[in-house]
């Protein structure tokens, strides 16, 4: 009996590992973005984190994921680009301007059906067609009510009430030539779904608009999409293998692929690494993690082009 459940038990660690394996191998060879969002884990994992989303940036991957976590509290950072830059967005200086700039930082209060947080981001680069040097700006305020619930054991289901706040300004070499900015209400729906024991499957609609927005007056295009991501735990290892796919809805979209993987070292360390490809060609991310009972801590980086450092630091119960 014992030599026929270690059998079954193989044959399973095979069948999932071999799946992990071509999940990876067929998305790695699709991907076609860039990686930027809100947690050092998920994008240390190339942002595939839609079917795990269980700790305190859930709501930002997937609302559903606040039922994995019974209390959770999250402050985290990115930058992304050169640290240089900083000067030039700060002294506000088109001529030392070299490149792209950006910076977020998010601070959440997770609860396992009620979540609340902040989402701030700067992105700044220089405006292309002007014909002295140009430094635009942009600025972006997010606030977040997530609620969500599970209706068994394998099923929850999420939804996010937002309020975006965007704001853009361009600055000459003589100062501002003014900012401009919009304001208004969006929701994100979000699926979890587990199969088993070892698979998971998530589903969202990200940033559907409830309210029209002008900026500068234009009409805004909510960067609406469909994300639809897997992921699958290895027996005996522990990896988690991870992958999404995220359709854009907006009349310039594209389609984006995100992979990932996560290996736990004796339930306290944690190496990550994950991949997406840019229009400058395919990049790696990678990341680390500690976990010290309830205390989490984790960075990542992502390796291209334009590099970027994230950093989050939580507590989850």
């Amino acid at each position: 009996m014992e030599r026929k459940r270690r059998g079954e038990l193989n044959i399973k660690t095979i069948k999932s590992i071999f799946l992990s394996f071509m999940l990876v191998f067929v998305l790695a060879q699709l991907c076609t973005a860039s990686n930027w969002g809100i947690g050092a884990r998920a994008l240390g994992m190339g942002g595939a984190y839609t079917a795990i989303a269980d700790d305190g940036t859930a709501a930002y991957w997937n609302p559903a994921g606040i039922t994995q976590v019974n209390m959770g509290l999250l402050l985290n950072g990115g930058v992304q680009g050169d640290w240089q830059m900083v000067d030039a967005v700060k002294e506000q200086d088109p001529a030392a301007l070299d490149g792209k700039f950006g910076f977020n930082a998010a601070a959440g209060l997770t609860f396992e059906r009620l979540a609340l947080n902040f989402w701030t981001g700067l992105q700044a680069e220089e405006v292309v067609g002007n014909s002295e040097k140009t430094m635009g700006i942009n600025r972006s305020k997010q606030g977040v009510l997530t609620l969500a619930t599970e209706f068994t054991e394998l099923v929850a289901l999420g939804v996010n009430a937002k309020y975006l706040y965007l704001e853009e300004e361009n600055f000459t070499l003589d100062g501002s030539t003014g900012k401009d900015n919009g304001q208004g209400f969006a929701l994100d729906l979000g699926g979890l779904f587990k199969v088993g024991k070892l698979v998971r499957v998530g589903a969202v609609l990200k940033d559907y608009p409830l309210t029209k927005m002008e900026i500068n007056g234009d009409a805004y295009e909510f960067p609406t999409k469909v994300v639809l991501g897997g992921a699958v735990k290895i027996p005996l290892l522990g990896m988690v293998v991870a992958a999404d796919v995220e359709s854009s809805l907006r009349s310039e979209g594209q389609t984006v692929f995100h992979v990932g993987i996560e290996q736990p070292i004796l339930g306290i360390l944690f190496v990550r690494a994950g991949g997406y490809q840019s229009a400058e060609g395919f990049s790696w991310t990678a990341g680390g993690g500690l976990k010290l009972g309830p205390v989490l801590v984790d960075v990542a980086a992502d390796l291209g082009d334009e590099s970027s450092f994230y950093a989050t630091a939580g507590i989850k119960f």
